[in-house]
């Protein structure tokens, strides 16, 4: 027996979504964000629909300092609308109790989970938040975040739907949702000079980051949780080294199941090699860290894998050369 419980969020969509916000009553609002928005077009837009004061939120990674400062800043205020990427979506699931709005600018696929992400000494962790109340995805609010960060968030977004699909926790629900948010995913992330296909990839990172209520991520989850923070390696950026690597680690025990998603024939991660680097985006560890430096982590790394959704267990070995090759 499965018992699933569906998420009560409000989700506002489409090409005007943002005109909703002009419906908020509250005398007391915040809108959070990131410094690269401060002075943009979508802030002012928005402080048009709706008046606020705004806060500049936590960097990248949501360092625990930067949580704590955030907490504090909402103490006094009744709505929060976050205004961002993963950083700022997680840091007020977190901190905040009140009526919580999430306008996202990128395609990772935070405002979808109720556990929210933050760095604790050079490790990420993540505990539960309060359900997000309104999610508006509006592909107007992406056109101000750089094109290799929206490309990597979505390949974050299509890691989500990879990893839930074999995770050791799958089961029909998020193996829907999985299957049809990588299908989008894969589709739009080719052309994002259509805001048809923005409107597209927020669809699919729906879809794809919905999964992760339900089922443990697993190994290239694992990568970007230990050496992302350490190194400082951009959010979807992490996917984009590790999720080949670890899509054919796995392949013997999930290829039934990712033939679901394989296009051709092909073996999903020699699909997901080309994929990346038509992209512009594969990347690899050693443009971040040296290997003996990273090789020093495998304890985490294996502890971490072996207690995730990870359709195998690792060992020492397995880890290194795992490392090995991501590099």
């Amino acid at each position: 027996m499965f018992k699933l419980q569906y998420p009560k969020t409000q989700v506002i969509y489409g090409n005007d979504a943002l005109e909703w916000l002009s419906s908020v009553k509250s005398s007391k609002v915040a809108i959070v964000t990131t410094r690269s928005l401060l002075n943009s077009k979508l802030l002012s837009n928005i402080l048009s629909l709706i008046k606020g004061d705004v806060i500049e939120g936590p960097r990248q990674h949501t360092p625990e300092e930067d949580v704590d400062k955030l907490a504090r800043a909402l103490s006094n205020y009744d709505t929060v609308i976050g205004l961002g990427g993963g950083s700022i979506i997680d840091g007020i699931k977190i901190t905040f109790r009140g009526y919580y709005i999430a306008v996202p600018t990128t395609f990772a696929g935070a405002e979808h989970t109720q556990s929210g992400g933050f760095t604790s000494e050079g490790l990420k962790k993540s505990k539960i938040g309060k359900d997000i109340d309104v999610i508006i995805l509006d592909p107007r609010a992406t056109l101000e975040t750089p094109k290799w960060l929206l490309l990597a968030s979505g390949v974050r977004a299509i890691d989500h739907a990879i990893e839930a699909l074999y995770s050791k926790d799958s089961n029909p629900f998020t193996d829907s949702l999985a299957i049809e948010g990588f299908k989008k995913l894969i589709r739009c992330l080719k052309d994002l000079d259509s805001l048809e296909n923005r409107g597209l990839c927020q669809i699919g990172a729906w879809l794809s980051s919905l999964t992760m209520r339900y089922v443990r991520m697993g190994i290239s989850h694992v990568f970007g949780y230990v050496y992302g923070p350490r190194y400082n390696i951009p959010h979807g950026i992490t996917s984009c080294i590790s999720l080949p690597h670890a899509i054919k680690l796995n392949y013997e025990i999930a290829k039934n199941k990712l033939r679901e998603i394989e296009i051709n024939d092909t073996p999903l991660y020699e699909f997901m090699e080309r994929f990346l680097a038509s992209l512009g985006i594969r990347k690899k560890l050693s443009e971040y860290a040296k290997l003996e430096d990273a090789l020093r982590y495998v304890d985490v790394f294996v502890n971490l894998v072996n207690n995730s959704g990870n359709p195998i267990k690792i060992d020492i070995e397995t880890a290194k050369k795992f490392i090995d090759e991501v590099y």
